[in-house]
């Protein structure tokens, strides 16, 4: 019988996070980056795959929590600087990439 230790799930145990750590202007400047078609909005599909880059795991659950907790006009995408700062600070508090 094999038994396995599971560490807790914590940014700093995610490959990849360490080296992109931002302060709030390059998190800023990295939610302008990820807009990939340019309409001023971020949506599910462009978080999730920002958060790939970095080299998170389970992409597809990190952008819908950060999406649901940060989307305050319900609108199904982060547009504006009161949604991206609400991105930032779950971002500090979950991913641990922000220095907010």
């Amino acid at each position: 019988m094999v038994h396995y230790r599971v560490a807790p799930a914590t940014a700093s145990h995610q490959p990849g996070l360490d080296d992109h750590r931002m302060t709030p202007q390059k998190f800023r400047e990295w939610i302008k980056s990820i807009d990939q078609n340019g309409d001023g909005r971020i949506s599910w599909q462009e978080l999730r795959d920002a958060l790939r880059v970095l080299g998170m795991r389970c992409t597809r659950w990190k952008a819908w929590r950060a999406l649901v907790n940060a989307d305050l006009n319900h609108n199904n995408h982060i547009d504006g600087d009161l949604e991206v700062d609400e991105l930032m600070k779950y971002a500090a508090k979950r991913w641990g990439i922000t220095d907010a």
